[in-house]
């Protein structure tokens, strides 16, 4: 049985899990754990304010696989590597698969669910149902 967690420990930072990802060319990354803020942007990333859609705000799944994989990439200390505007590049330039790769790691360690992509693609806005960039990503 696990000890009850006090306020220090609470607010230690805590080791994030870092995980290599080999492709098949031979080069490789490391993906990690996101923080809770760092979960938190990435969700904020992916909503954009509507005033014309119902509540006021309107899903965005364009480049979903580049903007996850922007809050995983590290090194093999676990510092990121990336900056949140360098989804657009990342998107265009990586090939889909090695996208993909990453992106189910990530979602492994960051328990991102098939149920969470789900209310993610149904919650999207109408204009935006026809979008499969985040149809495929599996889990």
């Amino acid at each position: 049985m696990g000890n009850l967690l006090d306020r220090k420990k609470l607010l230690q930072r805590e080791v994030l899990e870092v995980v290599k990802i080999e492709f098949e060319t031979g080069d490789f990354v490391y993906v990690r754990q996101m923080t809770g803020r760092e979960r938190d942007n990435f969700e904020q990333s992916l909503i954009k304010e509507n005033k014309k859609a119902e509540g006021g705000y309107e899903k965005v799944l364009g480049d979903f696989r580049a903007k996850l994989a922007v809050n995983v990439i590290c090194d093999d200390k676990g510092d990121l590597l990336l900056e949140p505007g360098d989804y657009p590049t990342l998107s265009s330039s990586m090939s889909a698969s090695h996208l993909e790769k990453i992106v189910n790691e990530a979602q492994k360690l960051n328990a991102i669910s098939s149920e969470d992509k789900e209310k993610l693609i149904k919650n999207s806005d109408a204009g935006q149902a026809g979008n499969s960039s985040s149809d495929s990503v599996e889990n």
